[in-house]
């Protein structure tokens, strides 16, 4: 569910950050890629909505293999510019491949970790997605990220908000696809994560000095077999399935992770089901102006 940010790094707080929950490895980049693909939608409209625009100079916040800067790079054009930063080389190599293969020269990829780096303090706005979930205090990076972002410029976050309370993100309830979901809710959480990152967002933005954001609310939902979200929670799934069997959450031998997400696609078909992803949450906020 997650882009491989900038875990792992030096700590921003009393406290180390929690653990990634998915591999670093080639597969682990494709599914990245996929994910990119699967919430591109959502993204743009949050990026636009807080005014990403032609022109603007934008940091991306671990950028992992690429997805949110090239999105951005499209938005900015040819006369903005993007500079994203992640602690995995190896993704950021992969991010490069990529940035170049699809004409984007106005993208630059710089590896360390945002909190630590020594960075410019001109960019126009800053966004990440998925990044803060992973950090020990999300508020103290925020207001480092800020600090890159010039006096009126707009800082930008889009995080998952997975409530261990909700049982059920599918009509009818017993399905694949949300007994799979539960599963990866319930390593995540122990994982150690910021499971309620997204609902979070308003007052790690207060906490980091920005004014109240601006918050935007959405899930993906489908149905039928042509729905890309029952391979984006098998790859989930297989991604997490080393920490299910560590936690004690599930074998994963018995999730068969190469079949899983045909049988989940199969089973919801069979059901007539609807489904639907944790909410996606996005939040921005203008930087004081000076």
């Amino acid at each position: 569910m997650t882009d491989p940010s900038e875990v792992g790094g030096p700590s921003a707080g009393p406290h180390a950050d929690p653990a990634y929950a998915l591999a670093r490895s080639q597969e682990e980049y494709q599914r990245l890629t996929r994910q990119g693909a699967f919430l591109k939608g959502t993204t743009e409209r949050l990026l636009r909505a807080a005014g990403i625009e032609p022109g603007l100079r934008v940091l991306d916040v671990g950028s992992g293999a690429g997805d949110v800067a090239l999105l951005a790079a499209e938005l900015v054009g040819p006369a903005g510019q993007v500079v994203g930063i992640d602690v995995d080389g190896a993704a950021l190599t992969i991010a490069r491949e990529r940035a170049q293969s699809a004409g984007h020269h106005n993208v630059t990829f710089i590896e360390g970790d945002v909190r630590t780096a020594e960075l410019d303090q001109d960019f126009d706005a800053a966004v990440g997605r998925l990044v803060l979930m992973y950090w020990a205090d999300p508020a103290q990076a925020v207001r480092r990220i800020a600090g890159c972002v010039r006096p009126g410029g707009v800082v930008v976050f889009q995080e998952l908000d997975m409530d261990p309370s909700v049982r059920s993100r599918s009509f009818p309830d017993e399905t694949l696809w949300n007994r799979t979901s539960r599963l990866i809710v319930e390593t995540f959480g122990h994982a150690g994560m910021h499971m309620r990152m997204g609902r979070q967002l308003h007052g790690v933005f207060l906490a980091a000095g920005l004014p109240t954001p601006v918050m935007r609310d959405e899930a993906l939902v489908g149905g039928g077999p042509d729905f890309d979200g029952y391979g984006w929670v098998a790859g989930v799934a297989r991604g997490v399935a080393p920490l299910m069997a560590k936690f004690g959450v599930a074998d994963a031998g018995a999730l068969e992770p190469e079949t899983l997400a045909d049988r989940i696609r199969d089973d919801a078909v069979a059901a007539g089901a609807v489904v639907w992803t944790p909410p996606f949450v996005g939040a921005y906020a203008r930087t004081p102006a000076g």
